[in-house]
């Protein structure tokens, strides 16, 4: 019994293909017409779509946020450590000078 139904699936199967070829065949110069995403205006009525393209577009901003902020203390760190290596060079410019000051008085 299962081995009949399997034979009656499997010729099922290919008289669909075989009607699919032929109809492909006949229709070869129809353009098949996909609908572009975002553009159904059912599904723009539906709460759930409208929820999703919600929390899509919070999330784009907040990544456009945060990579800002990264891109501003990265910049900011720059500045901080080139002043921090300009003040040590300083102190030691000074220290030195000091430590000739004392050489020379003694």
């Amino acid at each position: 019994m299962i081995f009949a139904a399997a034979a009656l699936a499997a010729a099922g199967a290919a008289q669909a293909q075989t009607a699919a070829s032929a109809d492909g065949d006949a229709n070869t110069g129809q353009v098949m017409m996909v609908p572009i995403p975002g553009t159904n205006p059912a599904a723009q009525s539906d709460p759930l779509v409208q929820k999703r393209q919600a929390d899509a577009d919070a999330k784009a901003q907040y990544k456009a946020r945060k990579k800002a902020a990264n891109t501003e203390m990265k910049v900011e760190k720059a500045e901080a450590k080139a002043d921090m290596k300009q003040q040590k060079v300083d102190a030691k410019d000074k220290r030195d000078k000091a430590m000739s000051n004392d050489a020379a008085s003694q």
